[in-house]
């Protein structure tokens, strides 16, 4: 008997485009449970539509998208909503805090307006993220990459089987980002599948896969075509 387990999302022919023509192509990849992955790419390439199309924000012209072993082709509205509720943690560039709740009330907040029994899960979270010392702090007053972290934990406290983040370590220093780093790769520890968005290429270097989207289609990056531009970055012509 096979007890192979499906995996976390699975892309096969995906894609999305705007009236403008600007969107996403073509996108195949596979992600397993416990699995990380960065998606690098200019502006423009399509990295916001692939994020909306996984995270079940938008629907596929063509192609399909397995979350979970769920085909998410046949849902209805109503079933896409649940689905992101229940297996799919986003943290978004603007992360989306709420600024009149404090570090463990925006963690779980995640599980709807009465969170309040949620509280010990959402407090134990943060403190296995290093931040059992701010868990009441208003997250006003937590610095970037704390705030960084919050988001993190509220995208992981359901468990879900998809992780998706958005650049979410731009705009800090070295050591916060490593901290966001080191929250999201607890998440894949945790068993969720990480996909990420970013521009920096030591992020990207840390995930166990790396893609590049360029012109709407999505790419396995090569470690020689890693290496090749690289080098052109540093040895311009």
């Amino acid at each position: 008997m096979n007890t192979t387990s499906p995996p976390a999302v699975m892309a096969e022919g995906l894609g999305f485009t705007y009236a403008s023509g600007a969107g996403l192509k073509r996108a195949e990849f596979a992600l397993a449970p416990g699995g990380t992955a960065a998606v690098e790419g200019p502006s423009g390439s399509g990295k916001s539509t692939l994020l909306a199309l996984l995270g079940l924000i938008l629907t596929p012209a063509v192609g399909s998208l397995h979350i979970g072993g769920t085909d998410t082709g046949p849902l209805t509205p109503s079933e896409r909503d649940l689905l992101r509720r229940r297996e799919i943690g986003i943290v978004l560039q603007d992360l989306g805090l709420l600024s009149f709740l404090n570090a463990w009330e925006n963690v779980a907040a995640a599980f709807g307006p009465r969170f309040g029994r949620h509280r010990a899960v959402a407090r134990d979270l943060l403190g296995d993220l290093g931040m059992a010392e701010l868990v009441d702090r208003p997250v006003a007053e937590l610095s970037g990459g704390q705030r960084q972290r919050v988001a993190v934990a509220r995208a992981a406290v359901k468990q879900p089987v998809l992780v998706l983040a958005d650049e979410p370590t731009s705009g800090l220093d070295p050591k916060n980002a490593d901290l966001v780093m080191l929250a999201l790769r607890s998440c894949a520890a945790q068993g969720a599948a990480v996909l990420l968005v970013t521009h920096d290429r030591g992020v990207a270097a840390t995930c166990d896969r790396r893609y590049v989207l360029d012109g709407g289609v999505l790419s396995p990056a090569s470690m020689e075509n890693v290496r090749t531009d690289s080098a052109r970055k540093e040895n311009p012509a």
